[in-house]
């Protein structure tokens, strides 16, 4: 399956990814401060940071399917090349999160009894987390693979349909008119999909997108809007049901990237880098915050210092760490993954 050289709306959207781990880091500093320290800076707002990653998962679905919209049929290249993507730096810092797990056990857990290995690995859907914390929302992008890489095998005029179809299914499970029970029920028909489905909706329609910058705008804005007033009312607990955050996150998520699609903004070329970096930041971030925020009260006199300066050296910290881990892990890990799936994945035949 031929992939086509990077479109100018994906390298966009590369800005957008590093404001989207940017803000996630945001979020779990917020919460590492106001849980270590005893004090937060804008109050429950802070959470909104969180947002980010449903704006990865829209994100997510604009690029596969820009990438893949064409295509005429599956491939094994697919599913290789997003496996590659995502399991061997996950793996390496789950293997990071065990050995602190160990050494700091008073802190990180009392013993490994208690981590679900299967999920921890595989990040098959079990209704448990695993070790590494940020790896659920990897569940939900690899089922995404897993079903476009499905509707790959249909004809294109009846993936719009089939597109429908889940679409129809997952909102009657977000409303609680089916009651889908199963762990892997329940990521099947999760609201997140809708984020996923949102952003194949608008690769679909991108060459619109500039006609309709007001619109983007407007939805960014008031999406923006609910998100706050949504975590400033109701906290970090009004994000535990994933199908009620996933709704309300939504519309900003979706009005984000549409509008950076529409507007195609200038960034500062630092932001090019830390999305090159997000993944790598991502992965790696709630490692750097946990050790900050249990060292720092204890060294830094005064509460509003100490979060100053958690604030400070996790972000500096966390970035940097992306940095070097993507430079000296991460990119080495793509080339050699991407040249044995070359070996190993026949090119598909063009049709005749």
């Amino acid at each position: 399956m031929p992939i086509p050289r990077p479109h100018a709306e994906i390298i966009e959207l590369q800005y957008l990814r590093a404001i989207a781990v940017l803000m996630v880091v945001g979020g779990h500093l917020h919460q590492a401060g106001a849980r270590f320290v005893g004090a937060d800076l804008v109050g429950q707002a802070g959470f909104v940071g969180f947002a980010g990653v449903d704006v990865f998962f829209v994100i997510s679905g604009f690029i596969i399917h820009t990438l893949y919209r064409q295509a005429k049929g599956p491939s094994l290249s697919f599913a290789l090349k997003r496996l590659n993507r995502i399991f061997p730096l996950y793996w390496i810092f789950t293997a990071v999160t065990f050995a602190g797990y160990l050494v700091i056990s008073e802190q990180m857990g009392s013993a490994d009894r208690s981590i679900e290995w299967l999920t921890t690995l595989t990040l098959l859907p079990t209704g448990h987390p695993p070790l590494l914390m940020v790896g659920w929302t990897l569940t939900h992008e690899l089922y995404f693979y897993l079903v476009y890489g499905l509707a790959l095998f249909l004809p294109r005029r009846w993936r719009i349909g089939a597109a429908a179809l889940w679409a129809t299914l997952t909102l009657l499970s977000v409303g609680d008119v089916i009651h889908p029970d199963q762990p892997w029920a329940v990521l099947a028909l999760s609201g997140f999909n809708l984020q996923f489905l949102a952003g194949v909706i608008l690769a679909e329609f991108r060459d619109r997108l500039p006609r309709l910058r007001g619109a983007s705008s407007a939805v960014a804005l008031l999406g923006l809007a609910l998100a706050i007033g949504w975590t400033s009312i109701s906290g970090i607990d009004g994000l535990s049901h994933a199908d009620t955050r996933a709704i309300i996150f939504a519309p900003m998520a979706i009005g984000v990237v549409w509008a950076v699609l529409a507007w195609q903004p200038r960034w500062p070329r630092a932001l090019a880098a830390i999305g090159d970096w997000s993944y790598a930041i991502y992965l790696g971030h709630l490692l750097v915050i946990g050790v900050l925020a249990r060292l720092l009260p204890g060294l830094i006199p005064g509460t509003l210092p100490a979060l100053l300066v958690l604030y400070a050296t996790g972000l500096g910290a966390s970035i940097l760490l992306g940095a070097l881990t993507h430079r000296l892990v991460e990119q080495p890990l793509l080339v050699a993954g991407k040249a044995l799936i070359a070996r190993v994945s026949p090119r598909q035949k063009p049709d005749r």
